[in-house]
């Protein structure tokens, strides 16, 4: 499992590498009260990381509350008395 994450993040570097070799052309971003000049493929990598950053806040904040919910629901069902197995055996066709 560890060559895989190796190899998927030596392939992401790859990637961003010939990415920012083909976008150097600078491009003018304007914010609500500046603006900055800056290469395309540094900009690109900025809006990335924003969207992965917001992304896991978000997928956080799921998983959390799914968490916790299922935390709640085993305590609340552990009090249930465990029902006997029957041993009556239902046919098959009935099902």
């Amino acid at each position: 499992m560890k060559v895989v994450k190796f190899i998927l993040f030596v392939l992401c570097i790859f990637i961003a590498f010939v990415l920012g070799s083909q976008n150097p052309q600078l491009v003018q971003v304007n914010y609500l009260i500046a603006s900055a000049t800056m290469p395309l493929a540094a900009l690109m990598s900025v809006c990335f990381i924003v969207g992965l950053v917001l992304g896991c806040f978000v997928s956080f904040r799921l998983f959390s509350k799914l968490k916790w919910q299922n935390y709640r629901l085993q305590k609340r069902t552990s009090n249930f008395p465990v029902m006997p197995k029957s041993k009556v055996k239902v046919p098959l066709w009935h099902l």
